[in-house]
């Protein structure tokens, strides 16, 4: 019998990455089954999602030059200009 890859939890998430018109990300929006499957393998992507509790300090995270979301941040944004044909 083979084994089943364990499914990732449910649970509420808040993204806290930039928002794109062309897509269903906008920040701050709440995703209530967990990270969207399109985005749970995304490098970056994954990791601007956060639990409910952890909201706070992920905003304070963004806006600090240097942390591990800030970074993921701006990446997400010369992603998405690379992706989309931006300037």
């Amino acid at each position: 019998m083979r084994k089943r890859k364990a499914e990732p939890q449910k649970r509420p998430v808040v993204y806290v990455g930039p928002g794109f018109r062309d897509s269903r990300l906008s920040t701050y929006a709440i995703f209530s089954d967990g990270i969207p499957q399109e985005y749970r393998d995304n490098p970056v992507l994954q990791h601007l999602f956060v639990e409910p509790e952890q909201l706070d300090e992920a905003r304070q995270q963004v806006r600090e030059k240097g942390s591990m979301l800030n970074t993921m941040f701006c990446e997400a944004v010369k992603e998405h200009k690379k992706t989309k044909g931006g300037k």
